[in-house]
Formats: C-alpha cells, sequence, structure tokens
C-alpha cells in the first residue's frame, strides 16, 4: 500500500507541476461551468430546426383534443408520442430525461377549447429542467395549435352554436345581471349566432372558390406548468428550485475529468518514452503496485477536481438534492475515468500521439454525450448512439443526484455502466501496459 501511495503522490506532483494540463484540469471546466451556466438561462432556439418530442396524455378523447394534437404535429417541430403510458409514467420518463416533456389536455378541453368568451382550460405543460430553451418554444407551439383551433371553430359555425344557446340561456336566468342587462347580452348572443349563420355561408362560398387558406389564427389557452421533479421527502430540508448552476455544472464537471483523463495518459506514455517507467519496474515493489498507484493518482485528481466544482457550484447557487448519492455518482465517475485514462495511455508510442488521440476522444465523448451540444438538438441516430458515451452516462449520474431526484435504485444504472466501462479500461489498458512493458 505504501508504494502505491508513494507513486500516486509522485504522479500528482507531475501533473501539478504542468500549469497548462493544471489549467484544462480545474480552471477550464470552472469557466465551461459559468459559460454552461448562463447559455442554460438564455440560450434561444431555431424553431425550423428544432424537433421536440413530447408525450400528450389525452383526457378528453374529443375531436377537438384529436385535433390539436394534429395541429402540434403539423408545425413540423413536434415528435407527439401518445403511447407513453400514463401520466405517471410519462412525469417519471420526463424526469429520467427520456423525454423533453409532456403535455396534458384535461377532460373538457374540446368543450370551450378555441372559443374566446368561455373559460379556457388549462393545459397542463411539464418540461425537463435541464432544457429551458425549448421549453419557451413548447409554449408558443401550444399557442399555434390553440390558435388553430379557434381558427376551426369560426370555419365551422354549428360547433359553436351550443355554446351559444348554453350562454343565452346562462345570461337569461343569471339573478346577478339586471333586466336591461340581460337583455341587451342576450340580444348580443342573437346577434352573434345571425353572425354565424352569415360566415357559414361565406365560408362555404369559399370553399365552392378553392379559397379559405392562410386565414390567421388567434393564440387563445391557458398553459399550466407542472413541475416533473420529484416530491419532496417529508424530512427532507433542501431547496429544489432549479438554477442555472444545477443543470451547467454536471457538465462542466466531466469536462475536468476529461481533462484529469487525457493528463495522467500523457503523463504515463512520458514515463514510458524516458525510461522512467522502466526503472520503476526493477524497483523492488510489483507491476500491479506501479498500475495500482498510477490509477490512485488518477482517481484522487478526479475527485479533487469534482469536489472543487462542487463547492464553486454551491457558492453560485447549486443545491444538490441528495448529497450521499453525489458522493457516489462523483467515485463511480472517477472509476469510470480512471480505466478510459488507463486505455488512452497505451494507444500511441509517443506524448504526441498519444495527446492527440486522448483529446480526439474526449472531444468525441463530450459530442455525443451532450457535453457540448444538448442531445434534444441531436437528431434521432445521434441520440441513440450517445448511450455508447460515458459523458452522457456521467452527466446523467450527476444530474440525477443534484436536481433530478433519483432513488438509489435509479441510479444504479448509470452507476453499473461508469464502473463496467471502468473495469473494462483498466484491464484492457493494464494487460496491453504489461505486455509492450515486458
Amino acid at each position: 500500500m505504501r508504494a502505491i501511495l508513494l507513486i500516486a503522490v509522485k504522479d500528482l506532483r507531475i501533473v501539478a507541476h504542468d500549469k497548462i494540463g493544471f489549467f484544462f484540469i480545474l480552471v477550464f471546466p470552472v469557466l465551461m461551468g459559468v459559460l454552461f451556466g448562463y447559455v442554460s438561462s438564455s440560450f434561444s432556439t431555431d424553431a425550423e430546426s428544432v424537433q421536440l418530442e413530447v408525450a400528450v396524455i389525452d383526457s378528453d378523447q374529443s375531436e377537438m383534443s384529436r385535433r390539436f394534437i394534429k395541429a402540434l404535429e403539423d408545425t413540423g417541430n413536434v415528435k407527439v408520442r401518445t403511447d407513453a403510458g400514463d401520466r405517471a409514467a410519462v412525469i417519471d420518463a420526463v424526469r429520467r430525461g427520456r423525454l423533453l416533456g409532456f403535455i396534458g389536455l384535461p377532460a373538457g378541453f374540446g368543450e370551450t377549447a378555441g372559443i374566446m368568451w368561455m373559460e379556457q382550460p388549462a393545459i397542463e405543460l411539464g418540461v425537463d429542467p435541464s432544457r429551458s430553451s425549448e421549453a419557451g418554444l413548447l409554449k408558443g407551439i401550444i399557442m399555434q395549435a390553440s390558435g388553430e383551433l379557434m381558427g376551426e371553430r369560426f370555419m365551422d359555425p354549428d360547433s359553436i352554436r351550443p355554446m351559444l344557446e348554453q350562454t343565452r340561456r346562462e345570461i337569461l336566468e343569471s339573478e346577478d345581471l339586471t333586466p336591461e342587462a340581460r337583455l341587451l347580452l342576450s340580444g348580443f348572443m342573437g346577434t352573434l349566432d345571425t353572425f354565424l349563420g352569415s360566415l357559414d355561408a361565406l365560408n362555404q362560398g369559399l370553399e365552392a372558390e378553392g379559397g379559405g387558406e392562410g386565414r390567421p389564427a388567434m393564440r387563445l389557452v391557458e398553459i399550466k406548468m407542472i413541475d416533473v421533479t420529484a416530491p419532496k421527502r417529508p424530512n427532507e430540508l433542501l431547496d429544489r428550485i432549479r438554477s442555472p448552476w444545477d443543470i451547467s455544472f454536471p457538465s462542466a464537471m466531466l469536462w475536468g475529468v476529461l481533462a484529469c483523463a487525457a493528463s495522467f495518459a500523457i503523463t504515463m506514455v512520458r514515463e514510458r518514452t524516458q525510461g522512467t517507467f522502466a526503472r520503476l519496474k526493477v524497483a523492488p515493489i510489483a507491476r500491479f503496485h506501479i498500475l495500482a498507484g498510477k490509477g490512485a493518482a488518477c482517481f484522487a485528481a478526479v475527485i479533487g477536481v469534482n469536489v472543487l466544482m462542487i463547492a464553486l457550484g454551491l457558492a453560485l447557487g447549486m443545491r444538490p438534492g441528495n448529497y450521499l448519492l453525489l458522493a457516489l455518482a462523483v467515485v463511480c465517475v472517477a472509476c469510470c475515468f480512471v480505466g478510459i485514462m488507463m486505455l488512452m495511455s497505451v494507444i500511441g508510442r509517443s506524448e504526441e500521439a498519444v495527446g492527440g488521440a486522448a483529446w480526439g476522444a474526449n472531444v468525441t465523448m463530450a459530442l455525443f454525450g451532450g457535453g457540448m451540444i444538448p442531445l434534444a438538438f441531436m437528431p434521432p441516430v445521434l441520440q441513440t448512439l450517445s448511450h455508447f458515451s460515458p459523458v452522457k452516462w456521467g452527466v446523467l449520474a450527476l444530474e440525477g443526484a443534484i436536481w433530478r431526484g433519483f432513488s438509489l435504485t435509479e441510479m444504479l444504472l448509470p452507476c453499473a455502466v461508469l464502473l463496467a466501462i471502468g473495469a473494462a479500461g483498466t484491464i484492457v489498458g493494464s494487460t496491453i501496459l504489461s505486455r509492450a512493458a515486458d
């Protein structure tokens, strides 16, 4: 154990004296965290190029609710799923990051949707908190689809007349109105019914002439935001109010981890080229001690970087939901990238080759894992490929502990994937390194 600790301390000192490497390990992820925090709070998207995958819970099952769903799909920006399960299953899928969000249409939606003088039903909207920019775009699309319903109402006056008659009866039976007001409003409803009759004749004329396209759509809807995060536990004292730092720092922490893996991989190949590794071999220690010491050094550096990033995040306003699960996530991330470091150290024979290949691999993992571009903006094929990126599972584990409200059971999948990747990388890298040194 003493030999392992001595080798680990030696490697940590080497990395600490490398100013450029130290910058990428500690300062660079801090800058990325601050930048991502501002971006996540103010990022805007191009509505023409974004495909939003949402689940729709249709509790009304009426003709108007079906028209609303079709209007959502017709925008070209929304991929509607109606097979995601019941309300609880859908909210859980959004909380876990499997869906961007969900739209809930309440019972009775079709009775008054698109009728300007009736109280409008509240459409429920729940969105993954890490995708605030897409949430704003989704609200606009809901408003647009609701406006389409209003346009269809006026193009089909017969659907409004029952509501007019109901409103007219309520006016005549109301005891809160004076007789003069009842007479005036009742007359207005009669006039409106006559107007709709004329509008019906006009619509028929437009249809006969092939017109009627391009009519303006008014926006008329109430949107009720739903919190998709896990409910508070009875004794929980943590503040679950979300902040941009909750969302940005998991990605920033992974950038620091990537820098650690690349730096220690370069250190190992440098020792091989300079003969340090050969001298360690003839020392009175086992080869296992050498490899374990280098892995321990990388592990300690990753833990240290994550602890510093968490401390900075707390100072800026980040509020982890579960500190024990956060510690578990940090340990699993460290184990994963120690194995990746071992694998990176044997992909070339020179510092330049290993450094270039290591950072190329890091950028690729970050690109496909959501460390550079949000997964929602990627084509479906690339979103599928993201499952093979350790960065995605690292970010998911950290987010699960910080703001997604994962339970221990829900943390098992990302942690198991991280540990499996780390074990595979350690075994393969150590085997190749041992054979190359013989």
